[in-house]
């Protein structure tokens, strides 16, 4: 019977690494060699059988903004097994393997970009955030008009002006990465990037992207556009109506609860777009580890059922008291609530309402005053992050 074993991949291991990931995601195999040789917030790892790589896949370790804490999150990238070793179960034993390393570090999230959302969905993966992809041409914004300030380009040197604006935008989200400097370096800038400063000099907003296309159908996409306030905002539309000349339209990506199409005389084409997926490695922890409303207190029992992992599997007893949550086992007790862990992480990061998994039978409710606590809990704008890994 052969041996499959789970371990770090060592460098004379990544050449086979590459070859994999170019084959898997239809790389160019140098990029994929260049990628596994850099170095990140990341590891390498693999399940090898009989000392051959079969199967392989970064696994991160991040921070991401939750709504006021930074919390530890593991990530999941370029999971990848080549055609000729496929549905031989080693994806299933690098994620298992994966999530006990996380979970053994003290991280008690999981998250991952899936090729497929109903594969890792057997695994209690469940997609947690959507986002929305505007289109339209430039002209659309003529509205807006450029107040006192000056829009400038920008290289690294902003970068903390950038990420300043970034956090303070998104801090009230679950989802977004903490960057470092690396990261804003190899990830996010682009060709062109764009700061916003009011008259006061203060940094209020930014654009980033590139043009897409022939001339006469270029595109200018963005690959982030966030603003501090709404005047500022108001000065990214203006910076897209400045484009009428040069482009035939913008193109770019906002929460699914930005109410863009509100603030717009004519609609922008608009297309939602599932995002990550999001696993909890450890319910109790995941639920202690985020802060809640200071006027949300009181407690409750949820039964959670997890057939993946079982130490999720059961009664769990919380309460809530001054912004912190305390999370036990309580098997035996009477739930209140109950849920499949999937449906927990998407309440978990906001994209579900409690009132509303209730509503179309994805939550069991045996207590209304549960549910409502449970929903002022869980109260809050909706999950986004435009990083990808």
């Amino acid at each position: 019977m052969s041996e499959l074993v789970y371990r770090e991949v060592p460098p004379e291991d990544y050449e086979r690494f590459a070859q994999i990931q170019a084959v898997s995601y239809g790389w160019n195999y140098e990029r994929a060699l260049a990628s596994v040789r850099g170095s990140g917030p990341w590891a390498v790892r693999g399940v090898y059988r009989d000392g051959r790589l079969v199967c392989g896949a970064y696994v991160y370790s991040l921070q991401v903004l939750a709504g006021g804490p930074v919390v530890a999150a593991g990530g999941l990238g370029n999971v990848a097994t080549p055609p000729e070793e496929r549905r031989r179960g080693y994806v299933g034993r690098l994620l298992r393997e994966a999530c006990e390393e996380l979970r053994a570090q003290g991280t008690a999230l999981c998250t991952l970009g899936a090729f497929k959302e109903s594969f890792y969905g057997r695994y209690g993966w469940a997609t947690y955030l959507e986002t929305r992809r505007f289109s339209g041409p430039p002209a659309r914004f003529a509205r807006f008009r450029q107040l006192a300030g000056v829009w400038a380009p920008v290289g690294a040197e902003a970068i903390p002006e950038l990420d300043a604006i970034y956090r303070g935008a998104l801090r009230a989200r679950f989802g977004p990465v903490v960057r470092d400097e690396a990261w804003w370096r190899e990830r996010v800038l682009q060709p062109f990037n764009y700061l916003w400063r009011d008259d006061t000099g203060a940094a209020r907003a930014y654009v980033l992207f590139n043009f897409e296309g022939q001339w006469e159908r270029r595109e200018l996409h963005c690959r982030e556009v966030v603003a501090l306030d709404p005047e500022a905002r108001r000065q990214i539309f203006s910076f897209f109506a400045s484009h009428e000349d040069q482009s035939a339209a913008v193109v770019f990506s906002a929460p699914s609860d930005a109410p863009v199409q509100q603030l717009l005389p004519d609609p922008l084409e608009c297309r939602m777009e599932p995002g990550y997926m999001l696993r909890l490695l450890d319910v109790p922890a995941a639920l202690e580890a985020l802060s809640y409303p200071r006027d949300a207190q009181g407690r409750l029992t949820i039964a959670v059922a997890d057939d993946w992992m079982e130490h999720n599997q059961g009664v769990f007893e919380l309460e809530v008291a001054e912004g912190r949550a305390t999370c036990r086992r309580a098997d035996g007790a009477e739930a209140d609530l109950a849920c499949d862990v999937r449906q927990l992480a998407q309440i978990y990061s906001r994209h579900l309402r409690p009132r509303t998994a209730a509503a179309f039978g994805l939550l069991t409710v045996s207590s209304r005053p549960a549910l409502a606590l449970l929903d002022r809990l869980f109260s809050g704008p909706a999950p986004f992050t435009s990083d990808w890994f």
